[in-house]
């Protein structure tokens, strides 16, 4: 399979329909990337992802986008209020009650080497606009969310969430595809 072409497609079709709907494409090219290009090594999403919290080159490339693309700060400031506000959760289909996402604040391959500093930090929320290991928690999570759980397309806050992440991730899935 040509997972070149693949990628740039999900990406290319990430900026054609609603927001709910450009978050999955993008999501989609994402993660291909990461297990296909970038961490070939990888069986699982979720070591991707870990893989990806760790990587200085890129959290370097895309917080240095800050510089240059006030959209991408405000779309991160949005995600960043909203979520002080009410912190993300993994919401489950059978409950409303909130569940704590266990990999927010930790960059390690493994939960249990979090430090005791690391677990107390509070979860589900971004900590500073160079939160990166938040960030990209953000964009799993809301993935997460978005087939597991209970999004709303009629929502304003899964509309704030859903479109301010489509737009932080599409500029990472740019940084991405550049380094190509």
């Amino acid at each position: 399979m040509n997972y070149d072409n693949l990628i740039k497609n999900w990406h290319i079709k990430a900026s054609e329909e609603d927001y709910f709907s450009k978050f999955v494409f993008e999501y989609l090219a994402f993660i291909a990337f990461l297990k296909k290009k970038k961490f070939t090594f990888c069986i699982s999403d979720r070591d991707a992802i870990q893989y990806l919290k760790q990587d200085g080159d890129i959290k370097a490339s895309y917080l240095e986008k800050f510089q240059h693309n006030p959209q991408l700060r405000v779309a991160w400031e949005k995600i960043k209020e909203e979520l002080d506000n009410v912190p993300l959760g993994k919401v489950s289909r059978n409950s409303e009650e909130v569940e704590e996402i266990k990999w927010w604040n930790c960059s390690c391959l493994q939960l249990h080497d979090q430090t005791k500093e690391t677990k107390g930090k509070a979860k589900g929320v971004i900590h500073s606009l160079d939160d990166w290991e938040n960030m990209v928690e953000f964009w799993h999570a809301i993935r997460n969310n978005l087939f597991h759980g209970s999004k709303d397309p009629e929502d304003p806050r899964d509309k704030l969430v859903v479109q301010n992440g489509y737009i932080t991730l599409r500029e990472l899935v740019e940084i991405l595809l550049a380094a190509e």
